[in-house]
């Protein structure tokens, strides 16, 4: 019996007596994700159904240098668009991008629109460039 009896007070000794390896949460890494604006908007997107035009209006350009969008969606399975761009400054501009083509003040609008999506790309004064894409469902 004695011969089990030390064994086993010897094993209980060393696991008391020794160090067990440390319970300690994660080392903390910090991302280098930029950081998001507070709460801050640039643009708004409306879309128009009987004009079938999307209305892009254009918010805080006093913080903003330029603002480039571009409006891209496919017309009976033909890759279609419009781009432009504003200069910063001021309070707020609004672009109405119309779904078809005009030429010598005559528009025709596209039929059977799918997969439109605009995109608008804010540069701010400090350097920042902010984008958000809006997913239009026509």
């Amino acid at each position: 019996m004695r011969n089990i009896f030390v064994p086993v007070i010897t094993a209980l000794v060393i696991i008391l007596v020794l160090p067990a390896g440390a319970m300690a949460a994660k080392k903390r890494v910090k991302s280098s994700v930029p950081a998001r604006s507070a709460g801050v908007s640039y643009s708004k997107a409306n879309l128009n159904r009987p004009a079938r035009s999307v209305i892009l209006t254009l918010l805080n350009l006093g913080q903003v240098q330029s603002v480039a969008y571009e409006l891209a969606y496919s017309a009976g399975g033909i890759s279609q668009g419009a781009i432009g761009s504003v200069a910063g400054g001021g309070t707020q501009d609004a672009r109405t991008l119309y779904f078809g083509t005009c030429s010598h003040n005559v528009c025709t609008p596209h039929a059977n629109i799918t997969g439109a999506t605009l995109t608008v790309r804010t540069t701010l004064k400090s350097g920042r460039i902010h984008t958000k894409l809006y997913r239009i469902r026509i």
